[in-house]
C-alpha cells in the first residue's frame, strides 16, 4: 500500500447551514442544526486519501483542548496515522465556522484568533526519515501563510522530500486581499516552488493572481522544470498542464449540497490515482469524481471508498 505523508493544518469545522425557506412540509422553513466535523485543508486531504485506501501519515499540531481531541480522534477513526500529530497545551485548535448558503457555497470564519495551533510545526518533532521513505508528500499553502515554524518546517519537508526522490504536491490556498496577492505569502511560495512536482489550485480564485495573464496563461507559465500544474475550475472540471501537453476532464454534474473542502478531497483522488499507476488524464477524472461525490453530501469528510467511487462513476456511464 503506498505511503503518503500529509503535513499541515488540522482543526474542526462548525457547519451552519442557511435556513431553507419553503423547503419543508407545507412550505415551512427548515432550520438545519449546526454540526461539528473534522476540518483543515491538509487534514481533509489526508482523511480522503485514507478513505481511498492509502497509508497516510499526518504531520501537524493541535491544541490540548476539546477541538484538538476531536480533530485527532476523527482522523484516527478514518484510518489516518496520527503519530505525527503533536498536541501542545500552549496552543489553541481553531474552530472554523462554515456558513453554507442555499447553493452550497461556504463562508468561513475561524476562532480563537490567537495561539493558533495550525501555525506551529516544530521540525524537531518531525520524523524526516518517514518522509524520506514515503511514496508521496503533500501539503497546503495554509502552512505558508504566516512567518511561523509551520512555514519553515513545511519548506524543509519539501526540500527533504525532493532530495530523497519523493514526489511532492502543493495545494495553493492563496491569500488574496482586494485582488492583491499577499507579498509575504508570495515570497514563501517562491521559496517552496522549486521542490513542488504537482501544483494544484483553483483557476479563477488562485492561478488568476499568479501573473499578469489569464489563469490559463499563468498556470502554463508555472508548468516548467518538469512541474505539472493542475487547475480546478469548479463546475467546469479540471485541467492539467505538463510541458506542452494539456489534459482536461469535465466535472461530474451533481446537485451541490456543500462545497466545503471540495478542492482538498480532489487532491486525494488525484494523488491516489497516480500512486495506483494511473495516467494524468485518469487522475483528473478521479479527482473530479471524488470532489463531485463529496459536494453532493454535507461536509468534506463524506468522501468515498474505492467501491463507492466506482459506483458513483458508473452511474454517469
Amino acid at each position: 500500500m503506498p505511503r503518503v505523508v500529509v503535513a499541515g493544518d488540522a482543526n474542526v469545522d462548525i457547519v451552519v447551514q442557511f435556513p431553507r425557506l419553503g423547503a419543508g412540509e407545507n412550505g415551512a422553513t427548515i432550520w438545519p442544526n449546526p454540526e461539528v466535523v473534522g476540518g483543515g485543508t491538509s487534514s481533509n486531504t489526508a482523511a480522503a486519501a485514507a478513505r481511498l485506501g492509502l497509508d497516510v501519515l499526518f504531520v501537524g499540531t493541535v491544541g490540548d483542548d476539546p477541538y484538538g481531541a476531536f480533530a485527532s480522534r476523527d482522523l484516527a477513526e478514518r484510518g489516518v496515522d496520527v503519530s505525527g500529530l503533536v498536541c501542545d497545551r500552549e496552543l489553541n485548535t481553531v474552530g472554523v465556522f462554515a456558513f453554507v448558503d442555499e447553493a452550497g457555497e461556504r463562508y468561513l470564519w475561524g476562532w480563537p484568533r490567537e495561539k493558533q495551533s495550525f501555525k506551529v510545526i516544530d521540525e524537531d518533532r518531525v520524523d524526516f526519515e518517514a518522509l524520506r521513505s514515503a511514496d508521496w508528500f503533500h501539503s497546503s499553502g495554509m502552512s505558508l501563510v504566516y512567518d511561523t515554524s509551520a512555514r519553515s518546517t513545511i519548506t524543509r519537508m519539501y526540500r527533504e522530500a525532493r532530495e530523497a526522490g519523493v514526489p511532492t504536491s502543493l495545494d495553493l490556498n492563496l491569500r488574496v486581499d482586494d485582488g492583491v496577492l499577499d507579498p509575504e505569502f508570495a515570497r514563501a511560495l517562491e521559496a517552496v516552488m522549486p521542490y513542488v512536482d504537482y501544483l494544484l489550485g483553483s483557476g479563477p480564485e488562485e492561478f488568476a493572481y499568479l501573473g499578469e495573464g489569464t489563469w490559463r496563461e499563468n498556470a502554463r507559465a508555472l508548468a516548467v522544470d518538469g512541474r505539472v500544474v493542475v487547475v480546478r475550475d469548479g463546475a467546469n472540471g479540471s485541467v492539467a498542464i505538463s510541458g506542452t501537453d494539456v489534459f482536461e476532464a469535465p466535472a461530474f454534474k451533481v446537485e451541490v449540497e456543500d462545497t466545503i473542502g471540495a478542492g482538498d478531497v480532489y487532491n486525494a483522488g488525484f494523488i491516489a490515482t497516480l500512486l495506483e499507476g494511473g495516467s494524468l488524464q485518469e487522475a483528473l477524472e478521479k479527482g473530479n469524481a471524488v470532489s463531485g461525490y463529496t459536494v453532493a453530501r454535507q461536509g468534506a469528510r463524506n468522501t468515498p471508498t474505492p467501491d463507492e467511487l466506482a459506483e458513483f462513476i458508473d452511474s454517469f456511464n
